[in-house]
């Protein structure tokens, strides 16, 4: 039975990169659905259509303030991971040639 390979050292998560893309679809969510809850509660015609339209464009907002928190935290880790990277004096000092 052979052994397993090591793991490879340059292999990091991917976690920066969900955390902004998660948040871009947040935002991109909260436009969507956004346009869709101010016309029902614009066209509606009701208080309940227009309480919920209310309601909904509450939480469109947070939906939106969330996507834009992930995306800044990911920027900036995506930055300080790529900063780290190039400043390690021994990055490359495994390498086989």
């Amino acid at each position: 039975m052979p052994q397993a390979e090591a793991p490879n050292p340059e292999r990091k998560s991917n976690n920066a990169m969900l955390c902004f893309c998660i948040g871009v679809g947040l935002l991109a969510l909260a436009w969507f659905m956004g346009v869709g809850s101010a016309f029902s509660a614009l066209f509606s015609g009701s208080l309940a259509g227009a309480a919920m339209g209310a309601a909904g464009a509450v939480g469109l907002m947070l939906a939106a303030c969330f996507g834009m928190l992930f995306i800044g935290i990911g920027a900036v880790w995506i930055l300080i991971r790529v900063i780290a990277d190039q400043a390690a004096p021994d990055r490359y000092k495994d390498v086989q040639r």
